[in-house]
């Protein structure tokens, strides 16, 4: 299903995916030459530098073999491309390493390739190749930067033209019908059951130093005596197709997100808006402020039960999602999942109505992923490496919550004893789909449950003390929270006597006691010790009462609790 969407999408992306035997690569350096092969100047530079170790490149469309990159068992040449490759294939160097065996390889097959043309880009780079000696790279100006990680791939020019030569017609044309001309062997293609040439070696991906979606790299992993990719046959046609897909998504910002330690693409069976809106939807850029708004707009139509009219249309067509990572030499599949456009909508506006919690202006009404995920852990380092794909999965198929989501949000409020809006709303969630629970968005003073109570007595004793004493160093949320919220019986007896100390010394401390005595009427006794849910009902009261204590009026909050 995956192989067969993605060549689906390969066949209406039409001319933004390249032909057969080609790829779009990134270029980092450029060589000019003269007809005769000589280099002028230095090598070009065409990164752009966004920050420390990140870079965007000039992205061309250049032959490329589609073969895994594996050293021979001597140690020999890898693969090469034709034409455009990186520094120890067009140098002979990497670093201060010679790479003869890689130089030579490169040499041969652009002269292979290039046999009798008289094209002055390929005449040009064959007669630099020829002269050449690999230690001469060292006296380049930017080497260390050509040769690093951050190189890329290293393109030839020809003097006077503005396009690459492995751009120029003829030389695409020579590795074209040089490509087509390449025997395979023939069988049956797990892909539609019928008799194709079969392509034995899956296309590498950019993940680590680079993996396939499907490998055979032990022979623990091969099966009645066949080797490698022939345990998983597949056509030329539709590995190149569906690899060709898969690196466009990739690729294609607008198509991908990083969830975890799992990247995410997806597609619709059509080209729709709602492939440009799920990214933001799912992890929202919040500096794109433009964006930000019409994804606000499209959730708010979406909460309100309908879709905006130009994706209306396509509310039964398929939409596609898969959660890859990278796992030794293969791509580990993190999730794969499908459903029409109207269903992904229901089960987002599920996701969000659970939710759902009184909020300020500043919080974020429609959290992404993200957002939820560092709300688990002190550093984002931190964060469960298998988290990303669960909570995912549970929000794109309408089932059950991670249960290590409520566990790990209530661990870090009882690290840091800090109660937001971000972390009310993943506790309330949680209970209503996990624990079929009803709870409220804003304090409901009518509600009877021990948990909540206890959550609001917490937040009433805590306001007695601020009243009293004011700004103090220590508070009873930074002392006792974590116990009150856990085992409130060794806990709560102790804060009702203090209070008292602190109901006297204030000048409203009437209303604290008040407020304290209504609570108490409907508690009958302190449980020894409270549960995952209870704990969670215990923070969202205590989130919900202390911001109905702050409110400066009936119409204004001052926001989330810090």
């Amino acid at each position: 299903m995956i192989f067969q969407s993605l060549i689906e999408l390969y066949n209406r992306l039409g001319d933004k995916v390249p032909p057969p035997g080609f790829s779009i690569e990134d270029i980092g350096f450029a060589v000019t030459i003269d007809k005769d092969g000589n280099m002028t100047g230095e090598p070009e530079d065409l990164r752009v530098r966004i920050k420390a170790g990140v870079y965007d490149f000039r992205q061309s469309v250049v032959p490329y073999t589609n073969q895994v990159n594996v050293r021979s068992g001597g140690g020999g040449a890898k693969t090469p491309n034709f034409m455009v490759d990186k520094a120890d294939y067009v140098f002979g160097m990497s670093g201060r390493s010679i790479k003869k065996v890689h130089h030579e390889a490169f040499k041969a097959l652009v002269s292979k390739v290039c046999n009798g043309s008289d094209d002055e880009g390929a005449v040009a780079v064959k007669k630099f190749l020829e002269k050449w000696k690999p230690r001469d790279s060292l006296e380049l100006r930017d080497w260390k930067e050509i040769s690093g990680t951050h190189g890329k791939w290293i393109a030839f020019r020809l003097q006077g033209d503005r396009c690459f030569v492995h751009e120029r017609p003829a030389v695409k044309k020579m590795w074209a019908d040089f490509v087509s001309q390449k025997k395979y062997p023939e069988g049956i293609s797990f892909v539609d059951g019928s008799i194709h040439p079969l392509q034995l070696q899956y296309a590498q991906f950019k993940f680590g130093s680079g993996a396939s979606l499907v490998s055979f790299n032990e022979v623990a992993y091969e099966s009645y005596c066949k080797k490698k990719g022939a345990n998983a046959p597949i056509s030329v046609e539709a590995e190149f197709k569906s690899s060709t897909a898969l690196k466009y998504l990739l690729r294609n910002k607008t198509h991908r997100i990083r969830i975890g330690d799992a990247t995410t693409v997806f597609w619709a069976h059509r080209a729709s808006q709602i492939e440009t809106f799920f990214g933001q939807i799912m992890n929202p850029a919040l500096e794109d402020k433009a964006a930000g708004q019409r994804v606000q707009k499209f959730l708010e139509a979406v909460r309100a039960g309908h879709l905006p009219n130009d994706i209306e249309k396509d509310r039964d067509i398929n939409f596609y999602i898969l959660g890859l990572s990278l796992n030794k030499a293969r791509l580990a599949l993190r999730f794969w999942h499908v459903c029409s456009v109207g269903v992904l909508m229901e089960r987002l506006r599920d996701h969000f109505d659970n939710l759902e919690m009184e909020r300020s202006d500043r919080d974020i009404e429609f959290p992404g992923v993200w957002h939820l995920l560092k709300e688990t852990a002190r550093e984002t380092k931190d964060i469960s490496p298998v988290l990303g794909g669960s909570l995912t999965r549970s929000i794109l198929t309408g089932e059950r919550y991670p249960q290590n989501l409520i566990q790990g949000v209530l661990d870090r409020i009882r690290a840091d004893q800090r109660i937001n809006y971000l972390r009310a709303a993943i506790l309330k969630a949680v209970l209503q789909r996990n624990f079929n629970k009803e709870v409220p968005m804003s304090l409901d003073t009518e509600r009877r449950e021990t948990a909540y109570l206890l959550g609001r007595l917490f937040a009433v004793l805590e306001k007695a003390q601020t009243d009293a004493l004011g700004k103090v160093n220590s508070t009873i949320k930074d002392r006792f929270f974590s116990a009150a919220s856990t085992i409130p019986a060794s806990i709560f007896p102790r804060l009702l006597s203090l209070s008292q100390h602190h109901i006297e010394k204030a000048e409203y401390g009437y209303i604290s006691d008040r407020r304290i005595g209504e609570i108490l009427e409907h508690l009958d006794n302190f449980p020894a010790h409270m549960n995952l849910q209870d704990q969670g009902l215990f923070v969202i009261a205590y989130y919900q009462q202390k911001n109905a204590l702050y409110r400066k009026n009936s119409t204004e909050s001052e926001g989330a609790v810090k």
